[in-house]
């Protein structure tokens, strides 16, 4: 049976022509532009890893108060000497193909054998693209199948296609040479965490790694948000049970809103959210000079400045006005990224302490 096509609504029609030539690779039965309102977050004093920079940070949202709580939280970090961020690991990331034997036997002797491949798999690695790198080839064994979890480093790509095109050639060498009991090969068996929340990944590594840190005046706490300093930590302990009794895996309370935001305007796979959401949150008041130490660490950002939909006019756009376009960049927008999440946390865990979160939302809303 024939159907016609729906009639696009002319909203979505409006400015398609304009990105028609340029996303061949990034959709398809392209019809049109959803368009989501950016507001700009700032100005955050940020102290990075090899720059000093005021930045301000393009949010793509259409939750009223993010953008206006992001700012709250920006000024007090402003005010106490802005925010230090440092990388504490390079971008990664990861294909697990899985192979399967016909004998317990055989899967444990391919997994010795395998770690021994290392050098032979990076060789299979570098012939197939110029950015990536092996650091670490890892066989996990669940009774007749092996997984192996390739990791590279990626550069300024996120690297999911460049890590899957990398593994196949990895999987080819080994049937060549131990493919002898070999039942099933897939590229993948669940254990690369791919757009998950994953322990393994948190601990091993997927995407950068990134500490945001400031030590927060409690005048300037107090100036802005009305929440007595001495309060976070102990709320912040309170969540942390909680979380532990519910079996959730994060302290944060507000990545989820912030990294979307700035993923959809810088034009980041926003799938990569939930595992780039793995993060912890550590504080520490110390009465005597009334500063609150505050740090958040964010293990699993997968990011990117080149590739994707990164060159495209309004995300390369957005990219420039960060100082991330291009190769280079990855680590400042990883950076950037952990930052302004500490600052929408001061914010968002301040009106908790000082009873005005709901009180905030319903303002916004005119209610």
């Amino acid at each position: 049976m024939r159907h016609e096509p729906p009639e696009i609504p002319a909203s979505l029609r409006e400015g398609r022509e304009a990105y028609a030539p340029l996303i061949t690779r990034n959709i398809e039965n392209y019809v049109g532009l959803a368009r989501v309102p950016i507001g700009l977050a700032g100005p955050l004093d940020l102290h990075g890893e090899g720059f000093d920079a005021v930045v301000h940070v393009p949010m793509a949202t259409t939750e009223g108060t993010l953008v206006a709580s992001t700012c709250r939280g920006m000024k007090v970090l402003n005010e106490s000497g802005g925010v230090t961020a440092r990388i504490t690991r390079v971008g990664v990331i990861q294909r697990a193909p899985v192979f399967e034997f016909h004998s317990v036997d055989a899967a444990a002797r391919f997994a010795r054998e395998v770690v021994g491949e290392t050098p032979r798999l990076a060789a299979c690695v570098a012939e197939t693209t110029r950015h990536g790198r092996l650091v670490d080839a890892r066989p996990i064994v669940l009774g007749r199948q092996v997984h192996l979890r390739l990791s590279l480093e990626s550069g300024d790509a996120a690297g999911q296609n460049m890590v899957s095109v990398a593994a196949t050639a990895c999987v080819e060498a080994l049937m060549s040479s131990h493919g002898e009991g070999v039942r099933h090969v897939w590229l993948e068996g669940g254990f690369s965490g791919e757009k998950v929340p994953s322990g393994l990944n948190r601990l091993l590594g997927r995407g950068w790694a990134v500490v945001a840190s400031a030590k927060i005046a409690g005048d300037s706490l107090r100036r802005y948000t009305r929440a007595e300093p001495a309060q976070l930590p102990k709320l912040l302990q309170t969540y942390s049970n909680a979380a532990l009794q519910s079996g959730q895996a994060n302290s944060h309370a507000s990545l989820i809103n912030v990294l979307p935001a700035i993923y959809i305007a810088t034009g980041q796979d926003v799938a990569s959210v939930p595992e780039s959401c793995m993060a912890q949150n550590a504080m520490h008041y110390d009465a005597s000079s009334d500063l609150l130490e505050w740090e958040v660490h964010c293990p699993n950002l997968v990011l990117a400045t080149v590739g994707g939909g990164t060159g495209l006019p309004t995300q390369s756009g957005a990219l420039a006005m960060l100082g991330c376009q291009g190769t280079g960049k990855a680590g400042r927008l990883a950076q950037i990224c952990a930052a302004t999440s500490l600052a929408n946390e001061v914010s968002f865990w301040s009106a908790i302490c000082a009873g005005e979160w709901v009180s905030a939302h319903a303002k916004a809303r005119g209610r």
